[in-house]
């Protein structure tokens, strides 16, 4: 490897060399505030009287035997954005909206940084991008009208044309070309001896901005030769950034949590580093053809593109609600599903389930982050059923569904389905005026469609915004409602003004949002424009409106008693027949938060895989803190004499308190489930699924 400092001019020039972006880099993606950075550096660096402006470095090895071309190890985008300002520039020209002083330096533009007219290949144009920046890039070297306007290369190439051409000019042709002949870099070629991959991660450590689908591209491409870069890139890793919408970061992460067996997902930031240890030893050809398999599945999820029309429409209904916290269990449900040809109705139970899950979680306002950790289980605790009764003398004759139905009835705490009680009095009293939008949409879309008769796509239409929710009985009251709801008006109003009860859905504009309730039913004529009301929606959970005579809250009574009804019968309380088999000991993990130690007998515990067989509450706890604080030093040593657990002896009580380490206590004197909650606390602070912690227990004797 060697580097020398030259003009970008000088490192570019030759009517041979090519430089190739290989397939393993990201499309070309610099933001418009990148490209006002580097126009302004450009007028300033024309303005001044340096010499130079330093452009960066810019890595590349040979390409082909002979040294002619160039690949691209990092700099693509700088040299791609330089290509895109000169074209830009050449075009306002010849449009008369730039001067320059002579012809002749367009040619050089072209002759040093565009062009390589004597290049062996048939392709005369000096740089050569990646597939999908390529076609975009090279029309620009033609007809207008053929650009391909959803490509950053064309919308770059554009908004540098309204830079060079806006009034008052900045600046002419002479000197944009002269300000970037002044550009310096640092020229880095690379020899047989070095490790693109290596040079690439300490170049891409300091701040640029690659996500973590990047790096992981790179590092299963960069190591491959030409050809086989060529072939992996077209038969997999395109395919897969298809099948995620060209945003693979978020589908990498449920892989590797899948394939990891993880309890909860990896954290973004860290996806590239975890991604390199689950690598080591595996083949990476193997692995892309995995990961395009689990891709197929990710995509049938996020875009509800299931194998029937039946089961598409369903998996809608949870896209709607524009949350991941499901993907990991839908992945590894669906291929499961797939492999062992599990019935279209036995897959509509399990993923109506699921819904309801979210749906009584989300009407009662329980948080959806709390299930990331239960939809990393889900899956495998069904399978594991399965498995031991398959293993008994008896024989599996439970469906999945009816598996995984007790594993989620059988959540408590943070992580439960709501029973019918909490379920029926929070869809009376939930304000869902100010829910999160996704689940206004996903709820009164479900509403809506309760009943058999003709589609309203109300999604679509909230999200295009013809369609909103609106109060009957208004915000603001007027002495037409006031003498309407009676001398309780206030209450009433409080009661229900942001309820279900007292929210519909219209197309309409807000001419009569305030009016009287007579007028926001049968519509009316203002200033010679009919204003419609509740009569001519097209929605039927508005049209229902239309049959009362007035709004009080009788008719609001009467309205919540109805809405609850839909909401059970589309959301019934899930049971099952199912139970798991007896077992010698028993499991129970930290996430479980009514279980009660009480009359408990420990035999032992579980931990990131490991098993201990201490059979002491206090051994176990001290135990525990120890495995977590060698795993996570730097958090655990922050939670000393933060007013909880730990302790130094600047302020321990020493007969409440257990040594741990050198100047590091614990408290200890408190009772089983204290010590559990010592637990959870420290799991939160690390991050760590409570799942990760399983009891092992003599059962309850009778």
């Amino acid at each position: 490897m060697r580097g020398t400092a030259s003009l970008l001019s000088s490192f570019i020039e030759g009517n041979k060399v090519q430089f190739i972006i290989p397939v393993y880099q990201r499309n070309y993606d610099w933001l418009l505030e990148n490209c006002d950075q580097l126009f302004n550096d450009l007028v300033k660096l024309n303005q001044s009287d340096r010499p130079t402006h330093f452009f960066g470095s810019i890595v590349t090895s040979s390409a082909d035997g002979y040294g002619f071309n160039r690949l691209v190890i990092d700099g693509q985008q700088r040299l791609t954005t330089i290509s895109l300002l000169l074209l830009a520039g050449i075009k306002a020209v010849k449009d008369g909206k730039l001067t320059v002083s002579n012809e002749s330096r367009l040619s050089e533009a072209r002759e040093v940084f565009l062009l390589a007219k004597y290049s062996t290949a048939d392709r005369k144009i000096k740089l050569v991008p990646i597939e999908n920046d390529m076609k975009a890039y090279d029309l620009i070297f033609e007809d207008e009208g053929t650009f391909i306007e959803d490509s950053k290369v064309t919308r770059n190439y554009r908004h540098f044309y309204d830079l060079l051409t806006k009034n008052p000019q900045q600046i002419s042709f002479d000197e944009l070309l002269d300000a970037i002949e002044r550009l310096q870099i640092i020229s880095i070629e690379l020899d047989g001896n070095d490790d693109p991959q290596l040079i690439f991660e300490s170049l891409n450590s300091t701040g640029l901005a690659l996500t973590g689908a990047d790096k992981i591209r790179n590092y299963l491409l960069m190591s491959l030769t030409a050809e086989e870069q060529q072939s992996c890139f077209k038969s997999y890793w395109q395919k897969i950034e298809y099948a995620t919408d060209n945003q693979p970061t978020m589908f990498l992460r449920d892989y590797l949590t899948i394939k990891q067996q993880l309890q909860r997902p990896v954290r973004i930031a860290n996806i590239y580093p975890e991604w390199k240890k689950y690598m080591y030893g595996k083949d990476r050809k193997a692995e892309l053809a995995e990961m395009l398999d689990y891709a197929q599945y990710y995509r049938q999820i996020t875009k509800g593109e299931l194998p029937t029309d039946k089961l598409s429409k369903k998996i809608h209904h949870i896209c709607n609600i524009e949350t991941d916290v499901a993907n990991v269990f839908f992945i590894q449900f669906l291929k499961y599903a797939s492999i062992n040809n599990l019935p279209e109705n036995e897959i509509y139970k399990v993923i109506d389930l699921v819904e309801n899950y979210m749906a009584r979680r989300i009407v009662c306002n329980m948080p959806a982050n709390a299930l990331t950790q239960v939809f990393c289980a889900l899956h495998k605790d069904v399978v594991k059923s399965m498995d031991e009764y398959i293993a008994s003398e008896s024989g599996n004759t439970y469906s999945y569904s009816d598996i995984l139905t007790y594993h989620i009835m059988r959540r408590d705490g943070n992580y439960q389905l709501p029973r019918d009680t909490q379920f029926i009095e929070s869809i009376k009293t939930r304000d869902a005026y100010h829910m999160l939008k996704p689940f206004q949409i996903f709820l009164f879309e479900r509403l809506e469609n309760s009943v058999h008769g003709e589609y309203n796509d109300v999604a679509n239409d909230m999200r295009t915004k013809m369609a909103t929710i609106e109060h009957i009985m208004p915000q603001t009251l007027n002495a037409d409602w006031i003498a309407m709801l009676g001398t309780d008006y206030e209450l009433v109003k409080e009661k229900y003004l942001h309820t279900f009860a007292n929210l519909t859905l219209t197309g309409i504009n807000s001419e009569l949002s305030n009016k009287a309730f007579e007028v926001k039913r049968d519509g009316k004529v203002i200033d010679g424009n009919i204003s419609p009301g509740y009569k001519d929606s097209k929605y039927r959970l508005t049209r229902s409106v239309t049959t009362c005579q007035k709004w009080t809250e009788v008719e609001l009574e009467k309205r919540s008693t109805e809405i609850v009804e839909i909401l059970l019968r589309l959301y019934p309380l899930p049971a099952t027949t199912f139970k798991p088999l007896p077992k010698p000991v028993e499991e129970v993990s930290l996430e479980e938060e009514t279980f009660s130690p009480t009359s408990r007998v420990l035999k032992g515990f579980r931990i990131f895989g490991s098993e201990y067989a201490e059979t002491t509450w206090k051994g176990m706890l001290l135990k525990v803190v120890s495995v977590i604080s060698e795993k996570y030093p730097d958090i655990v040593d922050s939670l000393y004499d933060a007013e909880s657990y730990f302790w130094t002896s600047k302020k321990v009580d020493i007969q409440y308190c257990t040594m741990i380490g050198p100047d590091k206590y614990l408290w200890t004197s408190i009772d089983n489930k204290g010590k559990l909650r010592c637990l959870r606390y420290l799991f939160d602070k690390c991050d760590i699924a409570e799942s990760e912690l399983v009891l092992i227990l003599e059962p309850i004797k009778e």
